[in-house]
């Protein structure tokens, strides 16, 4: 039996009122937004509104919300409204800001209904250099070979060096293992760095050797010159 307060037949999880009276607000509200080499620009349209009718906020961070709202104006007693287009109620934006925003340096200026908010750019960050690894020795014990810094290598070179150079990877209850095969070269030819905090690079060249004026013929060549690479 049906009930006075019964209310089974309201929609489940529908959009509360402040949300869908937000949403129109948004979507009746237009903004321009500029990048400049230092700065962002949000330019938004707000006719009617004072720079004390306005706010601009910054909420989790990195949501940009500028809002506001005009009343209708109170008319005098006999005045009737002929045609009623010019639009009242809440004026909302809500941008995400990018990473490299400076939510500490954010102005606003708010002039002839046109507000105007510039936030900053943060500075880019330093470029992190590479570790090398000393502490590199044959199994046989020989560390007199130390790992040497080779010039940085092109990225179709470095790819094909990569998918060239095979490699195992051994995870135990405390650490990892890497087994590379890098034939024909010694410690002093292997550069072990650690980039970007949490990338192992492996790298090396093997060269061709020399060859004596005096040479076999009808031999094959199949090892030649290495170039290996693992990331």
């Amino acid at each position: 039996m049906d009930t006075a307060g019964d209310d089974s037949d309201k929609p489940v999880n529908a959009p509360s009122r402040n949300y869908v009276r937000d949403a129109k607000a948004m979507a009746a509200t237009p903004a321009d937004v500029k990048e400049y080499p230092n700065s962002y620009v949000f330019i938004v349209d707000m006719p009617g509104l004072k720079s004390g009718d306005i706010k601009v906020q910054v909420e989790d961070e990195n949501a940009l919300l500028i809002s506001g709202e005009r009343k209708r104006e109170e008319e005098k007693d006999g005045v009737k409204y002929i045609r009623m287009e010019r639009r009242v109620g809440k004026f909302m934006r809500k941008f995400t800001l990018p990473e490299n925003a400076n939510t500490d340096a954010i102005s606003a200026v708010c002039q002839d209904g046109v507000l105007t908010v510039t936030v900053e750019k943060l500075p880019p960050p330093e470029p992190k250099k590479p570790k090398t690894i000393e502490q590199l020795m044959d199994a046989g014990g020989d560390n007199s070979d130390k790992s040497v810094i080779f010039p940085s290598s092109n990225i179709v070179r470095g790819a094909k060096a990569k998918a060239a150079t095979p490699a195992d990877m051994k995870e135990y209850s405390n650490f990892y293992v890497f087994v590379v095969d890098v034939p024909g070269l010694k410690s002093g030819d292997i550069k072990v760095q650690v980039e970007y905090d949490n990338v192992l690079l492996l790298s090396g060249e093997r060269k061709r050797e020399e060859e004596k004026e005096e040479r076999r013929e009808g031999l094959g060549n199949s090892r030649g010159s290495l170039h290996c690479r693992r990331m």
